[in-house]
């Protein structure tokens, strides 16, 4: 009986979406763990460990079965904040069509170094195995080394950032000619739409 309801439990947690994944790539998606991320003080939405191993099992990195037990270990989350910061000042310097300052590298790579974790072929699926004592620097190098392989890749110039006000959220822009303006246009989109029709109201009044 304590087990079903552990279980249940761990569904109901895993079902409270950390962050819409609207990034395009597991980097940008990180990225976007952080609402209204061009302003002074963002909406962490990464606000404990928690949270950050409910994000990876969410976007796919690691299995649900390792949720209970990754939680269980708890790691500090300021380390996952920097590298987040410091991926996300290298996409939005991409995105705004600039030069990548050297030094900015240099955090990133550094992450992108440490060891990984294993990986196993369990049930027809490769997949990552993070060793709970040391699970927060194993993702965080995969999150690093996911971010250098797009920064290095064509697709980087593809890069863009939400128009939506203060938002900033980083997406691959697939679209023909570079065109997507918005995170979703169902919410940053309708948002702006809003604002068009009531300054065109107050101009017809």
């Amino acid at each position: 009986m304590k087990d079903r309801q552990s279980d249940v439990g761990v569904k109901a947690a895993l079902a409270k979406l950390v962050a819409s994944q609207v990034g395009g790539h597991l980097a940008l998606d990180f990225c976007n763990t952080a609402g209204e991320h061009l302003a002074e003080r963002p909406d962490e939405l990464l606000k404990d460990w928690e949270s950050f191993v409910r994000w990876t099992v969410q976007v796919g990195l690691i299995e649900p079965e390792l949720y209970g037990e990754l939680v269980d270990s708890p790691s500090p989350i300021d380390e996952v904040w920097e590298l987040r910061e410091e991926i996300y000042h290298v996409g939005l310097t991409l995105a705004l069509g600039e030069t990548v300052a050297e030094h900015d590298l240099v955090a990133i790579r550094e992450e992108a170094n440490a060891p990984k974790p294993m990986v196993l072929s369990e049930g027809g699926r490769v997949h990552w195995r993070p060793d709970s004592q040391f699970a927060s620097q194993q993702l965080r190098a995969i999150l690093a080394g996911e971010a250098l392989s797009l920064f290095c890749s064509r697709r980087s110039a593809r890069i863009g950032m939400c128009g939506g006000g203060l938002c900033g959220w980083l997406f691959l822009d697939e679209s023909r000619g570079k065109r997507r303006r918005w995170c979703d246009m169902k919410d940053c989109g309708n948002r702006e739409k809003a604002r068009r029709y009531y300054r065109q109201q107050q101009k017809n009044k």
